[in-house]
């Protein structure tokens, strides 16, 4: 084992901003009337799917709070993007299989950045227009298996990095 820390301070401040971004997803769909959230709206395909949630919000009174939450997810992208970017590139550094994870990491990370703000950027002009695009809607349903798929790679490969290191046999 090397004396060469990981560098995951942006990584668990970008998991805290997700957790906040998830609080304000979550109480979208806290009126009664509003079942449809933001997870519906990121997976619409079609405009008309994206207009039919939008009125919903529009009806509950949720709309200026799927604003926020979008706008706060794009905050949440930016940190836990470069968080992760960080994290895969300190674990380049180190030996073993550590150093392939890291490269894994970083790799996720700018594919999750560039998805997730592809997804979410689309999503919030469509909301701040209050009109649904067949095109914008498509283009993120079919960018989201991605960004979870790399989210799920760049939290599982720091977690995965940080147990080798810790429980790793130390090197003479």
């Amino acid at each position: 084992m090397t004396d060469t820390r990981p560098d995951i301070r942006w990584w668990l401040l970008g998991l805290l901003a997700f957790v906040i971004v998830i609080a304000l997803s979550v109480a979208i769909t806290g009126p009664d009337e509003v079942v449809l959230g933001i997870g519906e709206h990121q997976a619409a395909g079609s405009a008309v799917q994206v207009d039919e949630i939008q009125a919903q919000w529009r009806a509950g009174g949720v709309r200026t709070l799927a604003i926020v939450s979008m706008l706060g997810d794009l905050v949440f992208i930016g940190i836990y993007g470069w968080g992760s970017w960080q994290a895969g590139r300190s674990f380049m550094a180190m030996p073993g299989s550590v150093r392939m994870i890291g490269m894994l990491v970083a790799i996720s990370a700018l594919i999750f950045l560039v998805t997730d703000y592809t997804e979410t950027i689309l999503q919030v002009i469509q909301l701040l227009r209050e009109q649904g695009s067949d095109w914008m809607a498509a283009v993120a349903a079919t960018v989201r298996p991605v960004k979870v798929i790399a989210w799920i790679a760049t939290f599982g490969g720091v977690l995965i990095a940080l147990a080798i290191r810790r429980f790793a046999a130390p090197t003479a």
